[in-house]
């Protein structure tokens, strides 16, 4: 006799990813300019939306439910804790006519 049961198979990289995703947002602190003391983001639930089903923002914030949307963003903070600027394919520079500042 086994356990057949497919689908606790197939979630347990899924549960991995959410638990390591988790642990490191926990760690990630930030500090701009005007502030004195490094603070913690508001809530790492928005950022682990990418692999859960409804994303938990804090009150105000705009939902983001588009998938793609939720994966850049969370490429983009990492690309922030090591450093590197964000991706952003808009390429505003080459479609406006005055030249915008950087």
């Amino acid at each position: 006799m086994h356990n057949t049961c497919e689908d606790s198979l197939l979630a347990a990289p899924l549960i991995i990813d959410l638990i390591v995703l988790t642990e490191l947002m926990e760690r990630i602190t930030y500090k701009t300019g005007s502030m004195q003391e490094y603070e913690k983001m508001d809530s790492v639930l928005t950022i682990l939306s990418l692999l859960l089903k409804a994303p938990l923002v804090p009150e105000g914030t705009p939902l983001v439910n588009a998938f793609f949307r939720q994966k850049a963003c969370l490429e983009n903070i990492l690309r922030a804790c090591v450093g590197l600027p964000p991706i952003n394919d808009m390429l505003l520079e080459f479609k406006a006519k005055a030249p915008l500042d950087a």
